[in-house]
């Protein structure tokens, strides 16, 4: 019996031993189900993250392509006005012909001892009318109301308050600022009422002119650059 238990006692631990491999592949395949479903969340998230990365490719590609557009647009504009102001340089400030008069094509000499008219002064002469007041009524007006100091609404002998008039007394100055600000012409539209077909249903104001019709620029820009480069000529 003895020897029989040593003849079986191999095959026994053998079988432990399979039975602890096997366990040991049991655990390392749930371990690599594990690693093999946290990849496919991983690569789930990738995927999801190259696709929001193509979106955004595809927008910022329609964004570049808008912006070289406006840019070409802008171009355009800006050469046209370039354009204008040098023919409007070349219309103002272009050679003119000299005309002599009768006078200034003979040779006639000075005399000394001819009397010449004495030169008259600069600015208004004496005896001519007074010129008339400027008339600044086209410019804006920004109302800034001035009141009394509180202490001064009321009388100085017996503290009663004054009452107001409900009038005021205007004094004006002419006062210049330069900045530079967006016109948002904010056009009103209107809806009609009545059941006519063969009129439109809503009605917009129309867009203010421009002096160029495409650009974004405003005319005060443009009298602005005039004004710099006609300043500089001169200066």
């Amino acid at each position: 019996m003895s020897t029989l238990h040593l003849e079986w006692n191999p095959v026994g631990q053998q079988l432990e031993s399979l039975r602890a491999l096997v366990e040991e592949l049991r655990c390392d395949i749930g371990m690599l189900r594990a690693e093999n479903a946290e990849l496919r969340r991983e690569n789930a998230e990738l995927r999801q993250q190259v696709n929001g990365l193509r979106c955004d490719v595809g927008y910022w590609k329609s964004r570049h392509a808008d912006a070289v557009e406006r840019n070409t647009k802008l171009q355009a504009e800006l050469d046209e006005a370039k354009a204008e102001i040098r023919q409007l340089k070349a219309e103002r400030f272009g050679k003119k012909t000299e005309k002599q008069s009768a006078s200034d094509r003979t040779n006639r000499l000075d005399d000394p001892k001819e009397q010449t008219a004495p030169k008259k002064k600069r600015g208004r002469q004496p005896g001519s009318p007074s010129p008339k007041r400027r008339d600044d009524s086209h410019l804006p007006a920004r109302i800034q109301e001035v009141d009394v100091p509180d202490d001064a609404k009321v009388c100085a002998c017996c503290g009663l308050p004054l009452e107001g008039l409900g009038q005021h007394e205007d004094s004006e100055q002419i006062e210049i600022e330069t900045v530079t600000w967006r016109r948002v012409v904010r056009r009103k539209r209107y809806r009609r009422t009545c059941k006519c077909t063969d009129q439109p249903q809503t009605v917009t104001a129309a867009l203010p002119p421009k002096l160029l019709p495409k650009s974004i620029y405003g005319t005060s820009v443009w009298v602005h650059l005039l004004l710099t480069r006609l300043d500089g000529m001169f200066s």
